[in-house]
């Protein structure tokens, strides 16, 4: 893996566990300290960092050996992956749900900030 995929998946992880935090934080004046949500935040954060590394593998190997069938192959590892996770944190209750539904949209929003706004404001006019 070269340098600059190392520094895109680490950057991507900071910025999803920032973001995680925040969210966890952010919960505390509307739930107060609540553990189950606080459950199904890290479920759905870690999840989605899982399937966000197994999706960069798969990409990696579609474009080395060039078999677009592969992409197909890590879509049906991730999807079972997120409704493992979804299913186990409804059988907890149905905040810790939500927040796994959060938590899986935190890398997606990470992206989106490290190379939609951030670097949109980082460019020199």
């Amino acid at each position: 893996m070269n340098d600059d995929l190392k520094d895109f998946k680490l950057q991507i992880f900071i910025y999803t566990f920032v973001l995680g935090a925040v969210f966890g934080v952010g919960s505390i004046p509307f739930l107060g300290v609540d553990i189950q949500y606080f459950y199904g935040l890290l479920l759905g954060v870690c999840i989605s960092i899982v399937s966000f590394s197994i999706l960069l593998f798969t990409s990696r190997m579609v474009l080395q050996s060039g078999k677009k069938s592969l992409a197909a192959v890590g879509y049906l590892i991730r999807l079972p992956l997120y409704g493992f996770a979804f299913y186990m944190a409804m059988r907890i209750s149905f905040i810790s749900g939500i927040a796994c539904l959060i938590g899986f949209m935190t890398v997606p929003a990470s992206m989106v900030y490290v190379h939609g706004i951030k670097a949109k404001f980082s460019k020199k006019k």
